[in-house]
């Protein structure tokens, strides 16, 4: 007999009245009534106690079919291969947005979302107005080639260092224009889609006011998210950010 079945059934005697009628004996019809009953009321006690253990992904026995049934419901995309406590995090993040914070554009608010949604990455306005090629270099001399080392910070090219993140354009279908006839452009962007090749080729325009940088912890430096979040990144991204605003990302996915 388990514990909870013990306990009722301590209870429920007790409820019932002393006379004679209601004699409790040992294999007697009064007994299988009792231990029925018990065993009825601690079913009932289990199950919604599981009921309420599934609602919300506050407990330990939230499981992982718990977690997928939540993600259809709330439109989130669903990856088994994450981690339980970080699909949890991402639901619970959820279904509290927007809670009762007035400022949900702000980079703070951006960040905060992101990290309790288990990414380790932060937020920065680009109040400088410099490109994401300015940036990410502007990042790499200062913490990786700078003039204490090489001398020139022209040295250190971020097209060099990630490639992945840039795209080479030669009088391709922009032919003459921004480009000209050579270089290259940022393409790690989010700016209205799930889809990075759709993104990719986003222009930004000189604008860069709009922008902002998700990366490391200081202004340019990079950040690393598991690469079975990427999609699922985007879409938390996407959510939160302004809808005119473009994020340059900063992050490798690995």
């Amino acid at each position: 007999m388990s514990n909870l079945l013990t306990q009722i059934s301590k209870l429920t005697r007790q409820l019932f009245p002393t006379g004679r009628a209601f004699g409790n004996k040992l294999n007697g019809v009064n007994e299988k009534l009792f231990t029925a009953t018990d065993e009825n009321m601690s079913e009932l006690a289990t199950d919604s106690k599981g009921v309420l253990d599934s609602i919300l992904p506050d407990n330990d026995n939230f499981t992982a079919d718990d977690a997928t049934r939540w993600e259809e419901r709330l439109g989130m995309i669903t990856n088994t291969a994450v981690s339980l406590a970080n699909r949890k995090a991402a639901i619970i993040r959820k279904m509290n947005h927007p809670g009762d914070i007035p400022a949900r554009q702000s980079r703070d608010y951006l960040q905060d979302r992101l990290q309790a949604a288990g990414f380790d990455v932060y937020v920065h306005e680009n109040n400088t107005g410099l490109s994401f090629f300015d940036i990410l270099n502007d990042g790499l001399n200062a913490s990786e080639m700078g003039e204490s080392e090489m001398g020139e910070s022209e040295m250190i090219n971020s097209e060099n260092y990630y490639p992945q993140w840039f795209t080479n354009i030669e009088m391709g279908t922009i032919e003459m224009g921004a480009a000209q006839m050579g270089g290259s452009t940022f393409t790690n962007l989010i700016a209205n889609s799930l889809d990075l090749a759709i993104d990719e080729s986003f222009d930004v325009g000189a604008n860069n006011i709009r922008t902002f940088v998700i990366g490391g912890p200081t202004f340019g430096s990079t950040a690393d998210v598991l690469a079975i979040r990427e999609t699922e990144f985007r879409q938390l991204v996407l959510r939160l950010k302004p809808v005119k605003s473009v994020a340059g990302i900063f992050i490798n996915y690995i």
